[in-house]
């Protein structure tokens, strides 16, 4: 065998031995990556060249999107929009059958539009949405599964953080990323929300113990509605620019971000303790990332030097596998992966080699990003890493079992399954807005 492709078959097999030792994967991709360039050229041009191309990566221009909307969505959690959105879907959809349950999914789906991370989505949620219907004869169970599978909107409704690291990884337009997922993240509201309904009817399992109330006034409901501006004008700020063609997705960022502030200051909600609770929290969540990323470039730049990547993609590429069965493929890939992974670290790991396959198959990389998206998300609630499923253990303590957390989730897998194959099949949900974009 070529020794450049033994050295990277090497190097894939101690990156997957250092993960099952729980070493951080950023540091396991930064080590391993390392080492192989040190095997091809050198120790000294391998370390010189290591730091001149991590600072050349991570200095990219789109990269300060990735901060401001995480501070965005942090600002939006702590003026309280969180509570106003479930509290306005509730007046409005409350009285059907789950109509709790509903008006869960539609409040993510607005959460969404003013933050872009499912763990924070999820870690709202739990503290307003799981209480309230579990008084109201939810089992624990179908609340927790609700919110953790409703939790993907955030990423999927625009701005999202995973649109961005994709569009960065893939060199596609962020802006027209975020634009496509929202058709998308409706046909995903319909759907959860949709399926609620027959399961608190009909099934025993999941039966309400207790009686739908009565519908609340009119006037009440749309004195209500007036909460929801903050949302609005955020949306407003950011989705509107971008599809315009006002701002970009990085102005868009600090637009949003400023807003989110100034709202949060307003409202009166935005003290010394939140400002700073804000601010640690993005950037925390924002270094996290950026090691991946960075992680993952010096790791990619070894698979490239060492042949893996290219016959990788050359063997399966010339397999002639149908679209539709290579989709399927790499859907249980990533429904593996995620049992193991985080989402940017299954996207860092696999979009090296799956681009180059998608690329020789004509996909169209907007859709695909949405498709990558939706995919991602099922690994956030399924055993046994699922960090959405963690992050409500953490929020509601001894309330739920881990293993109640994943069984309640595990309910709306399938639906989510349902809402990729719409995509494949209507891919246009996806790639009809942008086309009409500035």
């Amino acid at each position: 065998m070529d020794p450049d492709l033994m050295a990277g078959i090497v190097g894939i097999v101690v990156l997957l031995i250092l993960m099952v030792l729980r070493c951080p994967i950023a540091f396991a991709l930064v080590l391993v990556g390392t080492g192989g360039l040190v095997y091809y050229m050198g120790l000294v041009p391998a370390i010189t060249y290591v730091p001149a191309q991590l600072f050349k990566y991570l200095a990219k221009f789109t990269f300060i999107a990735v901060p401001l909307f995480l501070l965005m969505g942090y600002f939006t959690f702590h003026a309280g929009l969180t509570g106003g959105a479930y509290r306005v879907a509730r007046n409005w959809v409350g009285h059907l059958p789950g109509g709790l349950g509903i008006a869960t999914v539609l409040a993510n789906a607005a959460f969404g539009a003013a933050a872009g991370s499912s763990l924070a989505s999820c870690a709202a949620f739990s503290k307003i949405a799981v209480p309230e219907m579990a008084r109201s004869g939810y089992s624990m169970r179908l609340a927790t599964g609700i919110v953790a599978s409703a939790g993907g909107l955030a990423i999927l409704i625009p701005p999202s953080i995973i649109m961005i690291i994709y569009g960065i990884l893939t060199e596609t337009s962020p802006g027209k990323l975020f634009i496509a997922g929202i058709f998308p993240g409706l046909v995903y509201v319909a759907v959860i929300g949709c399926a609620i309904i027959p399961l608190v009817r009909f099934s025993a399992t999941w039966k309400l113990q207790a009686k739908v109330p009565p519908p609340p006034p009119l006037k009440q409901r749309l004195s209500e509605s007036r909460k929801m501006w903050g949302i609005l004008v955020l949306a407003l700020l950011v989705i509107g620019g971008i599809y315009t063609g006002l701002v970009d997705p990085t102005e868009a960022a600090g637009l949003g971000a400023f807003g989110a502030m100034l709202l949060a200051l307003v409202l009166g909600k935005l003290n010394r303790v939140a400002f700073k609770d804000s601010v640690s929290s993005t950037l925390q969540a924002s270094s996290m990332i950026f090691l991946l990323l960075a992680g993952a470039s010096v790791f990619s730049t070894f698979l490239t030097l060492s042949g893996v990547m290219e016959r990788v993609t050359t063997a399966i590429i010339k397999l002639d596998v149908p679209l539709a069965a290579l989709l399927g493929l790499l859907a249980i890939l990533y429904v593996i992966l995620g049992m193991f992974l985080d989402s940017i670290s299954m996207m860092v790991l696999t979009l090296p080699f799956v681009t180059p396959i998608m690329l020789d198959k004509g996909i169209d990389f907007i859709w695909f990003g949405v498709f990558i998206t939706v995919l991602v998300e099922v690994g956030a609630i399924t055993p046994p890493v699922g960090l959405n499923i963690y992050v409500m253990k953490g929020v509601l303590r001894d309330e739920i079992s881990l293993e109640e957390l994943f069984i309640g989730a595990a309910v709306f897998v399938p639906l989510i399954l349902i809402v990729l194959a719409i995509l494949i099949f209507f891919p246009e949900l996806a790639t009809w807005l942008p086309e009409k974009m500035v």
